[in-house]
């Protein structure tokens, strides 16, 4: 495990933040600081330890917020949305995570009559599927800007930057709507996956294609990486290395206390929520011997399933666009449905190599049908041939739309992305 929390650490390198920094912590599924029997863990998790961290440095260029996380009461609902409807919870935490940011950001400025809105900037975590709200909440700065409440722009669009971005076992399961790290986000964003979960609730989203993002896999479940099992077992591991990835990315979090950090001396205890247990935490068994279930399970001989990224939504409408312009001139020369698609998806994708021609704004197949013209807002066309397209499946045309989106928000001096790792194996109990 040293070396996962070496490669943590590094993942912050030539990171640079803002003048004023918010950081904001959102914490997962039934996890609140304050409320620990809704988890029925003993403690509070890392995203609780690390916006603890942050307000021991609260000062007039540093301000931290934390949100508990889905089904923990008020705006984040209730078993429900813990359960199949999550996202109502998560657009409500990752909305007054804005306000919040908007309401320091207007005070620092008001307190500073030199500064500008160039010295603002925000920082986020989140576990489980506080990862999502996380994320959620850098798609809003991204889209938003900063706004007053009296609707002035403080900051216009794309123009506030995440200087940090710590991500602990991300989970959407349930969750609507885009899920991908916004063009804001400034690399090395930090994600941590769990090696020893296999519930099929808690499949992770799989961010490793971004450039900007180092993806560190680490030893235990899901709650062994994110926190609440102890206090200096595989998750004190993730917590120091998390801590390390924001400080040198110029966030300043107070160190790790010295009772939250991990011991080596100790064996790492790698837990399970699988399967049912009695009071002793012995497993149950049916009368053939098979360990009863507690949660659906994938393969855990096999490696763990992931999710992709969810689709953005402009992306979801040029695609929408090209299919119903091209779809009637396709079919009528013999195209089944599944083949429109793939062409459709071809021709969003080479849309996506010209961001600065502007959106298409038509899709013109030839007479002979052989090939498509996309018109952009600028009147410039990029051709594409209706034979190549169907060479590559929707879902191949789709990955590279996202590919080049993401490499348009990666800085031209970016560090190269460090390769997920394997760490030394623990113990399982």
């Amino acid at each position: 495990m040293p070396q996962a929390k070496a490669v943590m650490g590094d993942a912050g390198k030539q990171g640079t933040s803002t003048r004023f920094n918010f950081f904001a912590a959102f914490d997962g599924t039934y996890n609140h600081k304050e409320k620990l029997d809704l988890s029925g863990d003993p403690h509070q998790t890392n995203v609780g330890n690390l916006f603890d961290q942050a307000e021991k440095n609260r000062g007039p260029t540093f301000r931290s917020s934390y949100y508990p996380g889905v089904g923990t009461g008020d705006d984040q609902g209730n078993a429900i949305n813990a359960g199949p409807h999550p996202t109502p919870a998560i657009d409500a935490a990752a909305e007054k995570a804005y306000r919040d940011f908007s309401d320091a950001a207007q005070t620092y400025l008001k307190q500073n009559p030199g500064a500008t809105p160039a010295d603002l900037g925000a920082s986020v975590t989140g576990f489980s599927r506080g990862c999502a709200a996380a994320v959620r909440f850098a798609q809003l700065v991204n889209d938003r800007g900063l706004v007053a409440p009296d609707g002035t722009v403080v900051a216009p669009p794309g123009s506030v930057p995440i200087t940090g971005m710590a991500l602990m076992d991300p989970v959407a399961t349930g969750v609507q709507g885009e899920t991908g790290i916004p063009a804001n986000v400034k690399g090395q964003v930090l994600v941590v996956q769990a090696e020893h979960e296999s519930r099929s609730w808690f499949r992770p989203v799989d961010y490793s294609d971004d450039p900007r993002v180092t993806t560190v896999k680490h030893p235990g479940n899901h709650v062994g990486v994110g926190g609440g099992y102890d206090r200096d077992g595989t998750a004190a591991n993730v917590h120091e290395g998390v801590t390390a990835y924001f400080q040198r990315r110029g966030v300043p979090l107070a160190d790790v206390p010295a009772e939250q950090r991990h011991n080596p001396n100790e064996p790492a205890m790698i837990r399970t929520e699988n399967y049912q247990t009695a009071r002793n935490g012995d497993v149950l068994t049916d009368e053939d011997g098979r360990k009863q279930l507690r949660w659906m399970v994938d393969d855990e001989t096999k490696p763990r399933i992931t999710v992709k990224p969810r689709m953005s939504e402009q992306t979801k409408a040029q695609l929408r666009q090209s299919y119903t312009e091209l779809a009637p001139g396709l079919k009528a020369r013999g195209l089944d449905g599944e083949q429109c698609l793939q062409v459709s998806a071809a021709c969003v994708a080479k849309a996506a190599e010209h961001p600065d021609w502007g959106d298409p704004k038509r899709y013109l197949l030839s007479k002979n049908g052989e090939q498509v013209a996309v018109q952009h807002q600028n009147g410039r066309f990029n051709e594409v041939r209706v034979d190549e397209a169907l060479q590559s499946s929707t879902t191949a045309h789709l990955d590279r739309v996202q590919d080049l989106q993401q490499a348009q928000a990666t800085p031209a001096a970016q560090p190269e992305r460090a390769a997920p790792v394997q760490t030394e194996p623990a113990l399982t109990r």
